[in-house]
């Protein structure tokens, strides 16, 4: 059971890669991020593309490594899904039913993640 939870974790984190290389296409980048200047629209975009590197290291270890996963590399996750739930509350609000989709499969994420690594063995 903690070897497919892993792998669904990996999985996920592997799809929040994708979804953030679509960024460009989704969010019509770089245009529609021109009216903020160009240093917050270069410094948007390098961010993304940190993450998306992050998401897709993350999903390659947890894949890699499967029911031999353990908290150290689990945990940090949790927290990011954690953290990211109260900005998606905090900033974005969860007004439209797009939003509450989002908040909702953040908190499946959060759960793939934080199940393993409280699974002995």
């Amino acid at each position: 059971m903690k070897a497919a939870l892993v792998y669904a974790a990996g999985l996920f984190d592997l799809a929040i890669f994708i979804f953030h290389v679509l960024f460009w296409r989704l969010f019509r980048w770089p245009e529609s991020l021109e009216p903020s200047g160009q240093l917050n629209t270069a410094t948007t975009q390098t961010l993304n593309i940190m993450l998306t590197y992050c998401f897709a290291v993350y999903a390659a270890a947890l894949l890699w490594q499967g029911g031999e996963a353990g908290p150290a590399l689990l945990l940090p996750a949790v927290g990011f899904g954690a953290l990211r739930m109260w900005l998606q509350f905090r900033l974005f609000g969860v007004e439209n039913r797009l939003s509450r989709i989002f908040t909702g499969l953040m908190a499946l994420g959060t759960l793939l993640h934080l199940i393993p690594s409280a699974i002995a063995g």
